[in-house]
C-alpha cells in the first residue's frame, strides 16, 4: 500500500482578494484530499524571503516577495495519495 503524502498549497494575495479560497478548496475536496492545516495571514517580508531563499539570486526575487506581501494569503497542508503531483 502507498505511503500517503503531504504537500504545502498557498493560495496568494490576487486569489484571497478575488474571492477564490472556497473554490480552491472544493476543488481539493473533490479529488477526495483531506485538509489537515490552515492559516489565513499576511506573511511579512522576512517569512517570505525565507520562504523563496531558494529563489533569491533570480531577477524577479524582489518583485515576488513585493507581490506576495501586497496582501493576506491562505497557507494549507492537504494529505492524501499523490496530492504533490496533483497539487
Amino acid at each position: 500500500m502507498a505511503n500517503l503524502e503531504s504537500t504545502f498549497i498557498a493560495i496568494k494575495p490576487d486569489g484571497v482578494q478575488h474571492g477564490l479560497v472556497g473554490e480552491i478548496i472544493k476543488l481539493f475536496e473533490q479529488k477526495g484530499f483531506c485538509l489537515v492545516a490552515m492559516k489565513f495571514f499576511q506573511a511579512s517580508e522576512e517569512q517570505l524571503k525565507q520562504h523563496y531563499i531558494d529563489l533569491k539570486d533570480r531577477p524577479f526575487f524582489p518583485g515576488l516577495v513585493k507581490y506576495m506581501n501586497s496582501g493576506p494569503v491562505v497557507a494549507m497542508v492537504w494529505k492524501e495519495l499523490s496530492v504533490v503531483k496533483t497539487g
